[in-house]
């Protein structure tokens, strides 16, 4: 049988100890419904991919405005600019969550997002 190291006896105890914390947490809320972690992690990526699907339609909107270049009483370029803030952001904080791909992505989203905002405001 393997001997545990002191740093292994720590973090096995923190596990415990965490777990014991769970368990408590559940039977203190006993009205609360007894969700598997499987249906919150789908919630999860419903919720995201939903909102992805929604600022794809967005921006497929915003490609077909400045294509047609229909003039609508308003900026045409402005809703794709828009659209590709969003969807820069929503791949930089929901998609990409660590490693260089995540600065990356979060450096674009925010230069993109005070490059429109200082193209909207100096509408």
């Amino acid at each position: 049988m393997k001997q545990l190291t002191d740093t292994e006896k720590q973090e096995f105890g923190a596990k415990i100890k965490d777990e014991r914390e769970r368990q408590r947490t559940l039977r203190m809320n006993p009205n609360r419904p007894a969700v598997s972690t499987e249906v919150e992690f789908t919630f999860n990526l419903l919720w995201g991919y939903g909102f992805l699907v929604l600022i794809l339609c967005f921006l497929a909107w915003g490609v077909f405005i400045f294509f047609k270049q229909w003039d609508f009483g308003y900026d045409q370029y402005g809703g794709l600019m828009i659209a590709l803030m969003l969807l820069f952001n929503h791949i930089a904080y929901f998609l990409t969550t660590k490693g260089r791909k995540s600065i990356v992505m979060k450096t674009v989203a925010w230069v993109w997002m005070v490059f429109v905002f200082a193209y909207l405001f100096s509408l």
